[in-house]
């Protein structure tokens, strides 16, 4: 387990024109060197174009596995490292939600998946090959204009084949019923440490609350309630596993008033204690 206050977050404003992009098995990159291999968070979009090779991803405690001709793509705040690669052709890409329009922000946001993980579509090859170009040549004109159009094409292509596979799964549901689900979603992502009420997010949408309740569990399969609650102990998880804050510090900052309360829906959601996941995380040796 890391021995620090916070969980270590990656900056995209570490990062030229609010992009990191790095090919691998090309040759060498310009590119500055982006740590991967310990745990870590970003306050940005991340992205793994595997075109031939294999790749063992952990994504808050789940482990995904990527070959060839997989697309990975990750949301700001989750915490990540590579523990296994074999990595023979492909790219990382990372950029700033800031380079983005709202409707694509919306389309991304609105997944119902906690990442994105598709077959890579044929029609990214060309746009990251382009896209590399223009950040490696500084010199080009319109420089950061061009990378930053070239990212949201890139992001809409993204979403475009995930909301074509994620429509086909639900077909069967009204375009009502999917509309205000993935509102929820996008607003879950959004303020899950402070809504915690399904009443909350209801009156956001101005819906009544067992009406957006019948929804997402009509769609779903679980109630408002069961996503709130793995929202915010998602979050708990990554601050016992990934710093030493204390438990009384982590309900604190997570909204709770009353800490055995905290402790008590850790204990149901988790299945273990918030103290027992944190000692067996330390005994087991893992570092994500």
């Amino acid at each position: 387990m890391a021995n620090s206050k916070q969980i270590p977050v990656h900056r995209m404003d570490d990062w030229l024109s609010g992009v990191y992009i790095k090919p691998f098995g090309k040759g060498k990159s310009s590119a500055g060197k982006y740590e991967i291999s310990a745990p870590h968070r970003h306050d940005f979009y991340y992205c793994v174009l595997l075109e031939k090779g294999e790749i063992e991803l952990e994504v808050d405690f789940q482990k995904i596995q990527l070959t060839d001709q997989s697309l990975f793509f990750s949301y700001p705040g989750q915490i990540h490292q590579i523990n296994n690669a074999r990595l023979e052709k492909g790219w990382f890409l990372a950029f700033d939600p800031a380079l983005m329009d709202e409707r694509l922000k919306d389309l991304l946001d609105q997944s119902l998946s906690e990442v994105i993980l598709l077959p890579l579509p044929r029609e990214l090859h060309a746009c990251i090959d382009h896209l590399y170009t223009v950040y490696e040549d500084i010199t080009h004109l319109f420089h950061q204009t061009i990378i930053q159009s070239l990212v949201t094409a890139f992001g809409y292509q993204v979403a475009a084949a995930y909301l074509s596979k994620e429509q086909h799964s639900l077909i069967r549901h009204s375009t009502r019923s999917i509309e205000i689900t993935k509102t929820f979603r996008q607003l879950l992502r959004q303020h899950f440490r402070s809504m915690k009420k399904p009443s909350a997010y209801a009156a956001k949408m101005n819906i009544t609350a067992s009406y957006l309740n019948d929804t997402i569990k009509a769609v779903t399969g679980f109630p408002v309630t069961y996503y709130i609650q793995q929202a915010l102990m998602r979050e708990a998880q990554r601050m016992l596993f990934y710093s030493d804050l204390s438990v009384k510090e982590i309900a604190d900052l997570l909204g709770f008033e009353d800490e055995k309360y905290f402790n008590r829906l850790f204990s149901k959601v988790i299945g273990i204690s918030p103290g027992g996941f944190r000692k067996q995380g330390s005994l087991s040796g893992n570092t994500y």
